[in-house]
């Protein structure tokens, strides 16, 4: 399965593990609650789905790499106590609690959650000291003599032993105490992914037409030849610096992170191509409603995907920056005329609480939004009341600004033939800020009405219903008083 149907899975396993029966308990026991072992190549985002599924089921959450852990500190230390035996006092070995054991009950302190996820990563690729011990978590969910507090599920993951040569089959006693899933790369449900994340307009654009690319992993006698998705977001994040300071991009960069050379060599063509169409598509009068789509009616596949990934590029960033100014706008909606300070530091000590928990990328931003917003407040009543009247003037502003933008790249790309208003129209359908930014009877929705309205392809709506539906969840779970993080399908976008 791909990582978006393996992140399904975790998350509908975990929702069954913590369901309670009449009785106030597990409608699953303990005993039957299989650890979730996830397998897969390196890179495909295994390890980061366990923490989006806590957020998104406001659970707690806790993870270890295994490949950092000796036996003492995975099992505890062993100690001496006395002990009454037969009337007799006796020196006894004990073991003090297991550091992971511990920083579950350390996090259940912190936060407040009795449920959550506890993640052990690279499972099996531990050293032979610890194999014995890994086996024993698995299979009796302890470490030691210290069992994991009820209520936490155990996670774990690790890669098939043809991709890291310290990794080990699962033998068939552990295999048939767990429940295995197995991942492969799909470039589809990546590419919906780092459109939503902002990834790079230039590898978006690569790894649509070379999907292959995304996952390669080849052993030669000089070693491993490989690009993986997270050498992908990396490469990313450095290009986008790259870009913003000036600084040049060659195959000698590049290559320290897809190490694959003919990859690599191939990326830097396309990376070239795509800053050639650029140059000749300005995105920014697309956006103003300057440009003529007639300027791609000429232009082959390949052209108008790069047109088409740097559109989606700069339209998801605006309506991320729309979320935020809603996400302010609803902080301070919240003031009620009480005391300035109080509700300052209250507010920002919420923030900083989301941060610190685990969260979704969007949470993340918009709290980090926020409390600078509220820094920079003057710390009065009316001085709160001017900023809210002040956030939503710009909210507004933007909102009315986006549609407009968003209009002017349809049309845009209109003009060059309705494949590829429909091409535009699927990629912005797959950013969760963009369609969660859109607003109902707004350009997107009419051009989903237009374009799609024939049945092949009603994408806005089964996303919407899909959000709809966990945005209720979580609504429900907030109103029996948890503090559930808001993300909808995120990895999926």
């Amino acid at each position: 399965m791909n990582i978006q149907e393996a992140k399904d899975c975790i998350r509908d396993a975990i929702t069954s593990y913590l369901s309670h029966d009449e009785n106030g308990d597990y409608s699953i026991p303990r005993s039957k609650q299989r650890p979730l072992v996830i397998m897969g190549a390196p890179g495909l985002g295994k390890t980061a789905i366990m923490s989006q599924v806590a957020a998104e089921l406001g659970i707690g959450y806790v993870g270890y790499a295994m490949t950092h852990h000796t036996r003492q500190s995975a099992i505890g230390l062993p100690m001496i106590e006395k002990a009454i035996y037969g009337g007799t006092e006796e020196a006894v070995t004990r073991y003090t609690m297991s550091e992971i054991v511990a920083s579950v009950y350390d996090e259940m302190e912190r936060s407040g959650h009795r449920e959550g996820i506890l993640f052990i990563d690279e499972v099996n690729c531990v050293s032979e000291t610890l194999a014995a011990a890994m086996l024993d978590l698995l299979q009796n969910k302890k470490l030691g003599p210290h069992r994991i507090p009820d209520g936490w599920i155990l996670t774990a993951a690790g890669n098939p032993p043809e991709y890291n040569e310290s990794a080990r089959e699962l033998d068939v006693a552990t295999s048939d105490r767990v429940r295995l899933i197995e991942v492969e790369p799909d470039a589809d449900v990546w590419l919906r992914y780092a459109a939503g994340a902002g990834v790079h307009d230039a590898v978006r654009y690569y790894l649509s037409v070379k999907p292959g690319s995304l996952m390669s992993m080849e052993r030669t006698p000089g070693g491993y030849r490989f690009a993986t998705p997270r050498s992908w977001e990396d490469l990313s994040a450095v290009l986008k610096e790259h870009d913003r300071i000036g600084l040049p991009v060659g195959i000698p960069l590049i290559s320290q992170y897809i190490r694959d050379p003919d990859i690599a060599a191939e990326f830097k063509r396309y990376l070239d191509f795509h800053r050639r169409y650029g140059k000749e598509h300005d995105v920014g009068s697309i956006l103003d409603g300057a440009a003529h789509g007639s300027s791609l009616e000429n232009a082959d596949a390949e052209e108008r995907l790069s047109v088409i990934s740097m559109i989606v590029g700069r339209l998801n960033s605006e309506a991320e920056e729309g979320l935020c100014l809603e996400a302010l706008m609803s902080l301070l909606d919240s003031y009620g005329g009480e005391d300035p300070e109080e509700w300052l530091r209250r507010s920002g000590e919420e923030l900083s609480r989301k941060l610190s928990s685990p969260t979704t990328g969007d949470v993340a931003k918009s709290s980090s939004f926020c409390i600078n917003a509220l820094k920079g407040l003057d710390r009065t009543r009316d001085g709160i009341v001017k900023a809210k009247s002040e956030a939503t003037a710009r909210g507004v502003a933007h909102q009315r600004s986006f549609d407009a933008r968003l209009d002017n790249a349809m049309t845009f790309m209109e003009g060059s033939g309705r494949h590829g208003a429909v091409q535009l129209l699927s990629s912005l359908l797959g950013c969760y800020s963009v369609v969660m930014y859109s607003r109902p009877g707004g350009p997107l929705y009419r051009y989903n009405d237009e374009l799609l309205s024939d049945g092949r392809d009603k994408r806005i709506t089964d996303a919407m219903e899909a959000w709809d539906d966990a945005a209720h969840r979580i609504s429900e779970d907030r109103r029996r008083g948890r503090d559930y993080q808001d993300n909808v399908g995120r990895q999926g976008c």
